[in-house]
């Protein structure tokens, strides 16, 4: 069973993969108390995490917006539209009708916090990861798409070691890991 400290990890996560504005470190902070309070998750969780909080202690948001605007937008092979690493074409846009219908029928305004981005954008999976209260429905979505793709931007974001966030989404991909591997 999902507890709301969980949950709220989703929602927590999503504010940390949307684009960098001035409360990114009180965001970054919210998320590190939340976790402290997890202690169902590996210890390399909160280690990664740590990195991510180090780096991002010292960086001027200008340089982080940059960081993020060059990472997730301007590389494919780190892309947050989830839907990419693993479908291509036709598969894809199948899915995201898919994802767009799931958010409908379940009442997720998926519109308002989209801002232009398409169904499988990560930060908006997370807020309905954090929305849902169908625990069978959460299940499914995150092994049999989520995680999936996940893995992928996880092994791409292993060959850049110098990318803040690189640490950001080892602990983000290690915590649904741990989920989706608690309710098989």
């Amino acid at each position: 069973m999902t507890t709301q400290t969980e949950t709220n990890l989703y929602t927590l996560m999503a504010g940390l993969l949307e684009y960098p504005r001035e409360d990114i470190k009180d965001r970054a902070k919210a998320f590190a108390d939340a976790l402290a309070g997890c202690t169902k998750y590996p210890p390399e969780v909160a280690e990664e995490y740590g990195k991510f909080m180090k780096d991002l202690d010292i960086m001027a948001l200008d340089d982080l917006q940059g960081i993020y605007s060059y990472t997730f937008e301007l590389t494919s092979d780190y892309s947050l539209d989830m839907g990419s690493h693993i479908f291509d074409g036709f598969r894809r846009s199948n899915k995201l009708s898919t994802i767009k219908s799931m958010y409908r029928d379940n009442g997720f305004p998926y519109e308002q916090l989209a801002k232009g981005e398409l169904p499988d954008h990560l930060p908006i999976l997370l807020h309905f990861l954090g929305f849902v209260k169908d625990e069978e429905l959460m299940k499914d979505f995150r092994q049999g798409f989520v995680i999936l793709a996940l893995e992928k931007l996880h092994k791409n974001f292993e060959k850049n070691l110098r990318n803040i966030y690189r640490h950001l989404m080892s602990a983000v991909y290690r915590i649904i890991e741990t989920d989706v591997k608690e309710v098989k």
